[in-house]
């Protein structure tokens, strides 16, 4: 009896499987990138095309751009579909570009539309468009759709440049669900170049209950990934007044943050090590020895280091009142007592909160080709 109910059940899924319609893959429209945009009212959707069969000398060969608009999300969507005549697939999507306008009326909308798609990865990189993201994504597309692949490599490598920052669709998800923490965005805009046109980060933008408040410079963001432990093998160049220079390349770098409770209010104790290589001199603290020079480029590391990490600090704290890095979850599970009784006062009172940075930095004397 028994075998026969498996018999029969597996029939029945066969038969089931029948009648569904199963979709080619040259029947569908592969978007590797979208865009989108809110004006007067009404979502613009800008979507960029795998198109690897495009004609012979068409400008757009490799991929070409669709725009729908609709009073919402799913209506624009819903003509982007229909304009295209295929299945629109959005389980390719690279990137997800938002526009000034959405950011500053809130992301939550369009975040939850995206992040309840089952096709849509929740590690698509979220990025903000300096003004529209139809102009981000704009043409030509000369060869393929190599300004997103360009884009989404140099994102992947943000640790290692330190001039850009990186956020995911479910780290955007976290934080919009958790009142008491902010996040950023990178700040992308079409570089506009007639030889090598492309999708450029020009900045990152700050975001507090979902909408912007303000941003940061490229020279500004090494911070930000000091303060939150995301600093990679970077190079660093030091500089003297006498127009010496040396380059360190960091090889390891950690960032420990403790929680205390210090006259009523939090306390972040920020702790960063780095370990670095001398990549090249010039004329850098002359007259001393090698083992010397690693002394003095040890105590202006750790000066630089301190001084990008405290200025994000105060920038995120105290002048934009945002806990993008989320220390506050540090807070709630090294002060318990304290978050449970101040949880709900948190993101009005961060103005209150105070931090001291450390820095211990050490550079490598044995086996370096520089020493003497």
């Amino acid at each position: 009896m028994k075998k026969q109910k498996i018999l029969l059940m597996a029939l029945l899924v066969m038969l089931f499987t029948g009648c569904m319609r199963s979709v080619q893959l040259n029947e569908r429209a592969i978007v590797q990138a979208i865009g989108l945009d809110k004006e007067n009212g009404q979502y613009t959707l800008t979507l960029q095309i795998f198109d690897p069969e495009g004609e012979e000398g068409d400008e757009t060969a490799g991929g070409k751009i669709l725009r729908a608009q609709g009073k919402t999300i799913s209506q624009a969507m819903r003509k982007a579909n229909l304009q295209q005549g295929q299945e629109i697939f959005l389980g390719h999507t690279k990137l997800l570009i938002l526009g000034e306008a959405i950011a500053q009326e809130g992301v939550g909308t369009a975040i939850d539309y995206f992040g309840a798609n089952p096709q849509f990865r929740p590690t698509v990189d979220v990025l903000l468009a300096e003004t529209k993201a139809e102009e981000v994504l704009k043409e030509p597309l000369d060869s393929t759709i190599l300004p997103v692949l360009s884009a989404k490599m140099m994102l992947e490598g943000y640790r290692d440049s330190a001039e850009l920052v990186r956020t995911q669709l479910q780290g955007l998800t976290g934080s919009l669900k958790n009142p008491a923490v902010g996040s950023y965005l990178p700040v992308a805009a079409f570089s506009g170049e007639e030889k090598n046109p492309g999708i450029g980060i020009v900045g990152a933008a700050v975001l507090r209950d979902g909408k912007k408040v303000g941003g940061f410079l490229p020279s500004e963001t090494r911070g930000i990934l000091w303060a939150g432990g995301q600093v990679g093998k970077l190079q660093m160049t030091l500089e003297e007044e006498n127009g010496g220079a040396v380059t360190l390349e960091v090889v390891d770098a950690s960032t420990r943050v403790s929680a205390q409770i210090r006259d009523g209010n939090p306390f972040y104790e920020v702790f960063i090590r780095i370990q670095s290589n001398v990549s090249e001199e010039m004329a850098f603290a002359q007259g001393f020895s090698f083992s010397q020079r690693c002394e003095r480029y040890e105590e202006e590391q750790k000066r630089l280091v301190e001084r990008e990490t405290l200025h994000a600090l105060e920038r995120f704290f105290h002048e934009l009142s945002c806990d993008a890095l989320g220390y506050a979850n540090i807070l709630a599970q090294q002060q318990p007592a304290y978050w449970k009784e101040h949880q709900t006062s948190y993101a009005t009172s961060l103005n209150k909160v105070d931090f001291r940075v450390t820095v211990e930095a050490s550079v490598n004397r044995g086996g370096c080709a520089l020493a003497e």
